[in-house]
């Protein structure tokens, strides 16, 4: 009866899990056709496989890779004029985006060997304009933005990271009721670049969480951000105990004073200690005996089942 009902259950979960699984990777797909689209039109076959429409292009493919048992997803875009020289603006209602420039895109899996997923993504300066506009306050942001971004990571844990992102040329202008004159919004991030092994920072994170000494095995990648990882749990946890000291100094942790601090009215607070108003205290078995209860127990539903 027990293998009878777990079998039903798997099949129900496989029979479930299987349509949604197709479904949300065929929407994801969808949704990137979208964005490899070039807006306007008449938008016509171009070379490499990809659509155009004057300077803007798009193509999205994925193409096997028979050497390394996998696959690779290809997304191309780029942003300009249409054929009769209108920019390329994306309308949705008080936001408008204008967009100028190239977008590359590549997701790679490899299976043979030790299973390994790239993830490049490249931006070149692409020029943005973003307003909103609601007529008493209106906000005008441009620049010019690059990306440039490298991930690896396999089955066996390793990984590499290489991230750069610089917005150049940026400035907020506002003009309203509210704020009004323009505002310096270039920033810059990285350039990053980090590598180690996923499984060796989660059980530096936890051991380090635990209140462990952890400088050994850190010192395995030197270039995994781990080490300021758990320089952040560390101060956590210190800043806990910190609170947690001064809340014991001044007595806020007693049952009286919690109480109060929380505005119950006074005859409530002196009863809470009282037999006579809640009865006598509920014994709590020991950890060996809940475990003996708990042991009979599923012995008594097994024998019923």
């Amino acid at each position: 009866m027990v293998r009878l009902r777990t079998g039903l259950l798997i099949a129900a979960i496989l029979l479930c899990s299987a349509p949604a699984l197709g479904g949300f990777y065929e929407d994801l797909y969808r949704g990137l056709g979208y964005f490899a689209t070039p807006t306007g039109s008449p938008v016509r076959t171009a070379a490499g496989g990809g659509q155009s429409n004057g300077n803007r292009y798009g193509r999205l493919r994925i193409v096997p890779n028979e050497f390394g048992e996998g696959h690779r997803l290809e997304l191309d875009r780029t942003f300009g004029a249409d054929a009769r020289g209108r920019p390329e603006v994306f309308d949705i209602g008080m936001l408008e985006l204008q967009l100028n420039g190239a977008t590359a895109s590549t997701i790679q899996y490899t299976g043979r060997g030790v299973q390994t997923l790239n993830v490049d993504m490249f931006a070149n300066n692409v020029g943005y304009i973003l307003t909103d506009k609601t007529g008493a306050q209106d906000f005008e942001l441009t620049g010019s933005l690059s990306i440039n971004h490298q991930l690896e990571i396999n089955r066996l844990g390793f990984y590499y990271l290489d991230l750069e992102i610089n917005n150049t040329n940026a400035t907020l202008k506002a003009d309203g009721l509210v704020v009004d004159g323009p505002t310096d919004a270039d920033f810059d991030i990285g350039p990053i670049s980090i590598r180690g092994n996923v499984f060796v920072d989660a059980a530096c994170a936890a051991l380090t969480a635990l209140g462990l000494d952890t400088s050994e095995l850190e010192g395995l990648f030197p270039a995994s951000p781990i080490d300021r990882i758990d320089d952040e749990i560390k101060a956590f946890i210190d800043q806990q105990r910190l609170v947690l000291g001064e809340a014991l100094a001044d007595g806020t942790l007693g049952t009286e004073s919690a109480l109060t601090s929380q505005e119950f009215p006074r005859e409530l607070v002196g009863t809470v200690n009282d037999p006579a108003t809640y009865g006598p205290p509920l014994n709590v078995p020991e950890s060996t005996t809940l475990l003996l209860i708990g042991t009979l127990t599923l012995i008594g539903l097994r024998r019923r089942i």
